[in-house]
């Protein structure tokens, strides 16, 4: 509270049942934790409220939930010793007034005072959230009664961006299995516990960064929270331009904003070479056709180097051919001895994740394959083939005990 009041303040003033009850509560035991003082350094004189409840906060107290702090102030007032507040949702052409001082803050109170603490931060001064190889680093939101900043609301930027152990889709597991402890209430008597993992392929979009998680083993969804960490990495419910960065940030998911550089609104892009804001100029495109293969055996027909970029392979034969992908001597790709289905490794969420799409015809046979990999490619990656010196015959088969070899 301020260290005075105001003339006729009596609506912040401690009426005889809230003193009671308080008294009552202190009287229970419940309250002992307050008399272990904290491990702290320095002065909490230096502690100044105002540092931590703006006006808005204030005029929430005082005027409800609704209540803001008014845009404009009268010059005939001393700022620091009333509360001025718009109370009416929507209506920003009058104030209401209360005769209390300003929470304490570390300034002298004077307007030009206010007005460089209310000034948005540089964006190195902002609270920054790394998860997994990446976060949003933002600016915090304006207080102690200024007037809103010019610009753009939001300012963000991707941090941290270096290559990461963890994946995005990581992350967000790890924010869903966070709320396993707490049970999910179905009714107010009824109550079940859950193992929640991510619900990516199931939502996408705004939907998806509202801490929407699936439950394993009984495929439902539901919100676990108000919405995922800011800098989650998120899936966009349309097309986006190559190259550009999708993350969650305040429960929406904001598609092309971040470009490659990591910045808001850059409009920065990667170019064909992986490089940001690039020209193309730094790689040089290589294409071949291959026709060999052993019958029923997996044969690598193409590495991959380092930091390859834009890989493009289609296979115009998958009923007598089946691609496989090979990361790290483990099959992200068929491998199993069948032709796979439509997936996406490790996830939608992750950076130039690679793409395995399997066009059928419409009787339902393999008419093409086809396998996208944006890059830079950071793992050792081998593109394998296997084919059947059988004609006209295409079958998925059971998983063989084998994986280097082909069933047909």
């Amino acid at each position: 509270m301020a260290s005075d009041g105001g003339y006729n303040s009596v609506d912040l003033t401690w009426s005889q049942c809230s003193r009671a009850r308080l008294q009552n509560f202190f009287s229970t035991g419940k309250a002992d934790c307050v008399t272990d003082l904290p491990l702290l350094e320095g002065s909490l004189q230096d502690w100044k409220p105002g540092l931590y409840y703006g006006v808005d906060d204030q005029c929430r107290i005082a005027f409800g939930s609704s209540a803001k702090a008014c845009s404009f102030r009268d010059n005939d007032m001393v700022i620091c010793r009333v509360l001025s507040c718009h109370t009416v949702p929507g209506d920003q052409s009058t104030c209401t007034r209360l005769l209390v001082p300003l929470l304490d803050v570390p300034s002298t109170c004077s307007h030009h005072a206010l007005g460089h603490v209310e000034g948005v931060s540089s964006i190195g001064k902002g609270n920054v959230i790394i998860p997994g190889n990446g976060g949003v680093q933002r600016v915090p939101r304006p207080v102690f009664g200024g007037r809103p900043c010019e610009g753009q609301n939001i300012e963000a930027e991707i941090c941290g961006s270096q290559h990461c152990g963890n994946t995005q889709l990581d992350f967000m597991a790890e924010q869903c299995s966070h709320t396993d402890p707490l049970p999910l209430y179905t009714s107010p008597s009824r109550a079940s516990h859950h193992s929640w993992m991510p619900s990516v392929g199931y939502i996408k979009g705004d939907m998806q960064c509202k801490f929407m998680c699936l439950s394993k083993g009984e495929d439902f969804i539901v919100s676990r929270g108000s919405q995922f960490v800011d800098g989650t990495r998120c899936e966009p419910d349309h097309s986006v331009t190559p190259g550009s960065i999708s993350a969650c940030l305040e429960g929406r998911c904001q598609v092309r904003v971040f470009g490659c550089d990591g910045v808001l609104n850059s409009g920065k892009v990667a170019d064909v070479c992986g490089v940001c804001g690039g020209d193309g100029s730094t790689c040089h495109l290589t294409s071949l056709s291959y026709h060999g293969g052993e019958s029923r055996e997996y044969i690598t027909f193409l590495t991959l180097p380092v930091n390859a970029t834009q890989i493009h392979v289609i296979n115009r034969k998958p009923v007598f051919t089946h691609l496989a992908v090979l990361v790290e001597d483990r099959y992200v790709v068929s491998g199993t001895g069948s032709i796979a289905l439509n997936t996406t490794h490790p996830s939608p969420l992750e950076d130039g994740h690679m793409t395995y799409h399997l066009y059928l015809t419409t009787d339902q046979l393999p008419d093409k394959e086809e396998l996208v990999i944006p890059g830079p490619v950071q793992e050792k990656t081998h593109i394998q083939v296997c084919s059947s010196r059988v004609e006209n015959i295409w079958r998925r088969s059971s998983v063989s005990q084998h994986p280097d070899r082909c069933l047909w």
